[in-house]
């Protein structure tokens, strides 16, 4: 991402900026125009015609319709050196407090061109390592570990400076783990020469993709203003094929050996700090941590004093206070929600009716219009199903005990001493808040206003295929319905798919 860029390449570094409000507040007209004068002129473009045409015809349309466009008078630019890579592995952290999961890469900087004797041999090596589903990382991060939805890496190529990248977003308890693993893989893949098999299979990949990209006129045109602005030999992509195919064994462990490297490295870490740097410093890596900015800062404080005499029970007995009262609270039996969905990446817009009855009895239902009914889910207090495009699935046991556990619409007014515990008192989005663990079936947590007492956030998580999924509800505009204040505002971030209610 763009910390990142700052970090490996170094604010300063055209490579390295990253747009803020601040800089856009700051470019003014003259900037703008400054700019286009001086760099956009036709002796620094490129035209490139693909097609079935009348060459002469085409040079005299040109000169009609380009010839008075007069050349800019400097062209010339200063581009600094980047930063170099550090001396010894370290981890660079940015603290997310509302983070679901930790972002890891670990980066460093290359010297890669598309005219340099490695290239090929590069693109082969990164597709066994990163590259793809069955590469070393994905098979390891998530198909050995169930960690995250996918690991890749990717090297870069350019005229000045370029970057070695691996990661994965994975879940906050395994994120030291993930590191090492992937550390691991990088040292595997650099001393052990890599199968037959698999430098055979990333070849097919690349020949297959470089035949069917031909197709395109598109493609042509692509190639002609790389060769150009990348100072190709002329034959670079008629020999294109013969040059990944003669990539050997020896050549994919000697490049991973240069430019896949975790001993000068910077391992980006974003994610939740008073989840996650505990285990990272039993790693032994040291840690610089920085701001969303990449700018350098102190640790920060994870976690504050908890006051005399707050308890997880009566951190339940403020909110129960803060949305009505205990009288007021047990006077609810049944709850109506009519709500409009947005469905992050979705082009139409659901509408749910969300129904539940105490103790434990729910019902959900999803519609479009002129689609009718998407989505059931209901629990009669005994069974339950979940009902999707036709396909209707019984709950699990454990899903059932789950349900059939719940003693009222407002669990906070039943839990005992015994089936939570307070776990600290952090900053959650510039809110101090009180983390709530609630033992069960399975463990869930519950985040509440360290001020105002109403519950905030929520985090289970699942088993679902192989993967460790957590399912993060995020409460907010709280309205007084008949003397208890509910909350009309939920975000819901499942996996990778994001409601908002």
């Amino acid at each position: 991402g763009r910390v990142g860029g700052a970090l490996s390449y170094g604010a300063e570094h055209p490579y390295g900026e990253f747009v803020t409000e601040e800089t856009v507040n700051s470019v003014s007209f003259d900037d703008i125009q400054s700019y286009f004068t001086k760099y956009f002129g036709p002796n620094d473009a490129y035209l490139v015609v693909i097609g079935d045409v009348n060459t002469k015809e085409v040079y005299k349309r040109i000169k009609k319709y380009f010839g008075k466009w007069k050349k800019a008078s400097d062209i010339s630019s200063f581009v600094p050196e980047a930063n170099q890579n550090v001396e010894a592995l370290e981890i660079n952290f940015v603290d997310m407090p509302n983070a679901v999961q930790s972002n890891i890469s670990i980066t460093s900087n290359v010297k890669l061109k598309m005219s340099d004797s490695d290239y090929h041999a590069v693109l082969i090596a990164n597709k066994i390592f990163g590259g793809g589903f069955n590469s070393y990382l994905n098979m390891n991060l998530r198909e050995a570990n169930g960690w995250t939805y996918g690991a890749r890496s990717s090297v870069g190529t350019d005229k000045y400076i370029s970057r070695f990248s691996a990661g994965a977003a994975v879940r906050n308890a395994v994120t030291d783990s993930a590191i090492v693993e992937t550390i691991k893989e990088i040292k595997r893949f650099q001393s052990e020469p890599v199968e037959a098999s698999a430098l055979a299979n990333a070849k097919a990949k690349y020949v297959g993709d470089f035949v069917l990209a031909l197709e395109r006129p598109s493609t042509i045109a692509q190639y002609a203003i790389s060769t150009k602005i990348n100072e190709l030999p002329e034959d670079f992509y008629a020999t294109y094929l013969e040059k990944i195919n003669a990539v050997s064994i020896e050549d994919v462990q000697r490049v991973a050996n240069k430019y896949f490297t975790a001993d000068n490295a910077r391992f980006i870490v974003v994610g939740k700090g008073s989840e996650v740097v505990a285990n990272l410093e039993k790693l032994g890596i040291p840690i610089n941590y920085f701001d969303k900015y990449a700018n350098p800062v102190d640790k920060p404080e994870f976690s504050k004093p908890i006051p005399e005499g707050v308890t997880a029970s009566s951190v339940m007995a403020s909110y129960i206070e803060a949305i009505g009262g205990k009288a007021a609270v047990e006077s609810v039996q049944t709850m109506l929600f009519n709500a409009e969905v947005t469905i992050e990446g979705a082009p139409f817009k659901p509408t749910a009716v969300i129904k539940s009855m105490a103790p434990n009895k729910s019902s959900m239902e999803m519609s479009i219009a002129g689609m009718g009914t998407i989505m059931k889910q209901k629990f009669d207090g005994a069974t339950g199903y979940a009902e999707q495009q036709g396909m209707k699935q019984p709950m699990s046991e454990e899903d059932v005990a789950e349900q059939a556990s719940q003693k009222g619409l407002f669990p906070e007014a039943h839990y005992t001493a015994d089936e939570i515990e307070l776990m600290s008192l952090s900053d959650l989005d510039g809110t101090d808040v009180y983390k709530i663990k609630v033992k069960g079936v399975s463990e869930s947590f519950r985040y509440y206003d360290a001020n105002s007492g109403l519950l905030l956030r929520e985090e289970a998580t699942e088993e679902a295929q192989g993967q460790s999924v957590m399912t993060i509800t995020v409460h907010s505009d709280y309205r007084a319905v008949d003397g208890v204040m509910i909350p009309f505002g939920r975000k819901i971030t499942s996996g990778p798919q994001v409601f908002g209610f």
